[in-house]
C-alpha cells in the first residue's frame, strides 16, 4: 500500500489514488495549480524527484511527477488544458526539476510560471514553429465514442444502432436504421465542418467524404 502519511498529508489535494503496479502508485490531484503544494509536501516526506512524464492527450496535456522514496514511486498526476498550457513550476522548492520542467517547455510549450530559468534547452533560442511533440487541439476518441460521432456526422443521430437491433428490425420488416425526425443536410453539414475544425476527422473516420 501508498505510505498511509503520504494521502493523510496531502488531504483534499489528492482526489484519487491509484496503484499501477508493486510499490507504484498515482495521486491524482484536484487541480493543477496545486502542483508545487503537493510536491514539496512529497519532497518533505524524503521523497526525491526522479523524472516528468508528459502526455499529450489532445484536448489537455497529462503531467506526472515521479517521486522515489526507498522502494516506493508515488507520481503526482496532473491534467493541464491545453487552453491554459502554464503549470506551477516546482522548480523553486526542488532545484532539480530546472532542467526538466525546461525540456517540457521546449518539446511540448507548456509553460512553469515563476521558473528561475526559463531558457531554452533543446531548442533554439529563435524557434518560433510549434513545439515538435505538441499535437493538434483534438481528441483521442474512444471506440463507443467515435461510433455514436460517425452515426451524427452521417445520419444527425445521436447514437448508433447495434447489430442485434439491425438484424431485428430487418426481420420485422423495417429499415435498419431509424431516420431521424430532425435530419437536416445542413446539420449533417455543419458537424462535418466541426469536425475538421476540430480534427476530429482525423481520429473519426466519416462516412460520405
Amino acid at each position: 500500500m501508498v505510505p498511509k502519511e503520504i494521502p493523510e498529508k496531502l488531504g483534499e489535494i489528492v482526489v484519487e489514488v491509484y496503484p499501477t503496479g508493486p510499490r507504484r502508485y498515482v495521486l491524482t490531484l484536484s487541480s493543477y495549480n496545486r502542483v508545487r503544494e503537493a510536491a514539496k509536501i512529497l519532497f518533505d516526506e524524503g521523497f526525491r524527484l526522479s523524472t516528468i512524464t508528459t502526455l499529450d492527450r489532445g484536448f489537455y496535456f497529462e503531467l506526472l511527477y515521479h517521486f522515489v522514496r526507498k522502494n516506493v514511486v508515488a507520481s503526482i498526476r496532473i491534467l493541464v488544458p491545453k487552453g491554459e498550457s502554464k503549470v506551477p513550476s516546482i522548480t523553486p522548492i526542488i532545484p532539480g526539476a530546472n532542467w526538466i520542467e525546461r525540456e517540457v517547455r521546449d518539446l511540448f510549450g507548456i509553460e512553469f510560471i515563476d521558473h528561475p530559468e526559463p531558457r531554452r534547452v533543446i531548442l533554439p533560442p529563435e524557434w518560433e514553429s510549434e513545439p515538435p511533440l505538441r499535437k493538434p487541439v483534438a481528441p483521442e476518441l474512444p471506440e463507443t465514442y467515435a461510433n455514436y460521432f460517425m452515426s451524427l456526422a452521417t445520419k444527425a443521430a445521436l447514437a448508433s444502432l447495434s447489430g442485434l437491433v439491425k438484424r431485428r428490425r430487418r426481420q420485422m420488416g423495417l429499415p435498419e436504421v431509424v431516420t431521424p425526425v430532425h435530419e437536416s443536410e445542413d446539420v449533417i453539414n455543419e458537424v462535418k465542418k466541426i469536425s475538421k475544425e476540430l480534427k476530429i476527422d482525423r481520429k473519426v473516420p466519416i462516412r460520405g467524404e
